[in-house]
């Protein structure tokens, strides 16, 4: 009779581990996204939107890996004749209104600004998401996009924020043209960022349940988004943005991958800033004068 119980008691409590993984991995790679009126309204609400409105846009599609249509929106420069242009990637669960807040920032630096939906989210197809090893796909293939569209001897460069840094990064190891990166608040490694977290709560024994539901369920494996494996021979220049009391992305992230990147770098720990909130905690102004100062530091090297 014991061991009857005993059985059921071990059989109910891996059913349960299972349920509660493949529910966890579910949340990682079929998020929930925001909507672009949802995003366009928080960051209306936290003053974040400059002068957005002012700018003249054009919205287009992208063919992007396998097939997947990409939709991007290019935020003109003022001056028409200006050949420099960055491509900003948004965070988990936002879309390209969630780039809005870095744009008066570039644009103060004369850059033509192209935002897009990262796979998965804002206007998209709905699909499985990786947080940056598939998406890194895509953006090298926006990256070629550019250049077809814009012309071969434009400046251009890549910005990203969390998810978006991983993305930026991780497309590093196709050795794409490009002439700067700047990585805000970004993770080294998916399945390290999720183990930790996990740990933390004294939940670490679900990761390789969750890990396993990502492969079987999704054929996605987290330990494949590794920005940090896409700088042990990268010649990008980058700067690494961090805030220091970021809890969700800890800054020990960034500082791991300013270590082990090869090229030329810069990492900057913005005090009191949590995740995602540097350029708020900055100002636009001294935000834009990092990446200004940043840009100088490129051409003396």
């Amino acid at each position: 009779m014991f061991k009857k119980i005993a059985i059921a008691i071990a059989t109910l409590a891996l059913v349960a581990y299972c349920v509660v993984s493949y529910n966890l991995a579910k949340s990682i790679v079929m998020p929930k996204t925001l909507t672009l009126d949802e995003e366009r309204k928080w960051i209306e609400e936290h003053n974040l939107l400059g002068n957005f409105d002012t700018y003249e846009k054009k919205d287009y599609k992208i063919n992007a890996y396998k097939g997947y249509t990409i939709n991007a929106q290019i935020v003109k420069s003022k001056d028409n004749s200006n050949n420099k242009y960055v491509i900003i990637s948004h965070g988990f669960r936002s879309n390209r209104n969630g780039s809005i807040k870095y744009i008066d920032t570039y644009q103060k630096l004369g850059y033509n600004v192209i935002i897009y939906d990262v796979r998965g989210h804002g206007l998209n197809e709905k699909t499985a998401v990786s947080l940056g090893n598939i998406e890194s796909e895509d953006l090298y293939m926006i990256i070629q996009d550019t250049y077809k569209r814009f012309g071969e001897n434009i400046h251009l460069g890549l910005h990203g924020e969390s998810m978006g840094s991983s993305i930026s990064l991780s497309v590093l190891s196709k050795k794409p043209k490009l002439d700067f990166v700047v990585a805000d608040c970004g993770f080294s490694n998916l399945y390290n960022l999720i183990y930790g977290a996990y740990k933390e709560n004294n939940i670490g024994f679900l990761i390789y349940g969750v890990s396993a539901a990502t492969k079987l369920g999704y054929h996605i494996d987290m330990k494949k988004t590794s920005p940090i494996d896409a700088l042990s021979q990268n010649n990008i220049p980058i700067c690494f943005i961090h805030g220091e009391n970021d809890t969700f992305i800890k800054p020990k992230h960034s500082e791991l991958m300013f270590e082990n990147n090869k090229s030329m770098d810069e990492l900057h720990i913005v005090p009191k800033a949590e995740h995602a909130s540097s350029i708020s905690v900055l100002g636009t102004d001294k935000y834009s004068e990092i990446i200004s100062e940043f840009f100088k530091s490129i051409q003396k090297s």
